[in-house]
């Protein structure tokens, strides 16, 4: 080979390209967990916003009421979400999180409830989905935040809705 050296091609020394190549392999690392918490977030935000806001505007009744209740509910998420993200079930806990924000907005104190009171408000919760929105029995799950096997038995909508 006649031609030069690569690291005389680059027009550095080889250590120069060396460290140059590390640092660009290093810094994207640095921020990773940010970006990837920014990314969850906005996709989390993407999919469930109109749930949510559907949800809200069928229990309170007044949509520029529900959509400020949903607001305030993702603002709470976006504050907490690396947090939220290190739970045995983000969507779960979002949906805790929506649910007590509705619930202010129609004048009832979210209590810190039993797990059994929980199990119970999601059943409900279920069966609201699927009757007043007609989720289908995945997306009710996904939007609950639980597996679709711990759903109750929702019964058949009728086939004129």
């Amino acid at each position: 080979m006649t031609g030069p050296r690569p690291a005389a091609r680059s027009g550095g020394s080889a250590p120069a390209v060396f460290f140059a190549r590390q640092q660009a392999c290093v810094r994207p690392q640095e921020h990773r967990a940010p970006r990837t918490a920014v990314a969850a977030y906005s996709a989390f935000r993407e999919r469930h916003y109109e749930p949510y806001l559907q949800y809200a505007a069928l229990r309170i009744g007044q949509p520029g009421v529900a959509e400020s209740v949903v607001t305030a509910a993702f603002t709470e998420l976006a504050v907490s979400w690396t947090a939220i993200l290190g739970s045995a079930g983000p969507a779960a806990v979002a949906w805790c999180i929506l649910h007590d924000h509705v619930d202010r907005a129609l004048g009832c104190c979210p209590l810190v409830a039993p797990d059994r009171q929980v199990v119970q408000m999601l059943h409900h919760d279920a069966f609201f989905l699927h009757e007043h929105m007609h989720l289908s029995r995945d997306r009710i799950a996904e939007v609950l935040g639980i597996r679709p096997r711990d759903l109750p038995s929702l019964p058949p909508r009728s086939p004129e809705s």
